[in-house]
């Protein structure tokens, strides 16, 4: 089984520059789309906080996510951090198993962790 790369940043950027970030960001999602091993690159707002912001990516091999650290888009990216408010959260997670509904519905049928319906 393929093992996975997770990125996420979190990102709070000042008020007063909220557009510039949406507008980087939004030149920047197409084009990573389309790079090599790209699985998914979408950018979230706090429905809390419009100010904040989570960007997650996945790769599909680690040397996928290491050629896109050395992307023009990547150094966009970074130029951003001069813009945020507080200092960005990022984590790489490597994820070698995903699972989706039918762990729910395993969970659901033994009402509970480990009991038996």
């Amino acid at each position: 089984m393929a093992t996975k790369i997770l990125v996420t940043l979190r990102m709070v950027v000042r008020p007063e520059r909220r557009r510039d970030l949406l507008e980087t960001m939004r030149g920047m999602l197409e084009p990573v789309r389309v790079e090599r091993g790209c699985l998914s690159y979408r950018l979230y707002e706090n429905v809390e906080d419009r100010n904040s912001f989570v960007l997650v990516e996945e790769w599909k091999t680690q040397k996928d996510l290491e050629n896109h650290l050395c992307t023009y888009n990547q150094r966009q990216l970074l130029a951003l951090m001069d813009i945020l408010s507080e200092q960005p959260e990022l984590r790489f997670n490597t994820v070698s198993q995903t699972t989706g509904m039918s762990l729910i519905e395993n969970v659901l049928k033994t009402d509970g962790p480990g009991k038996p319906v």
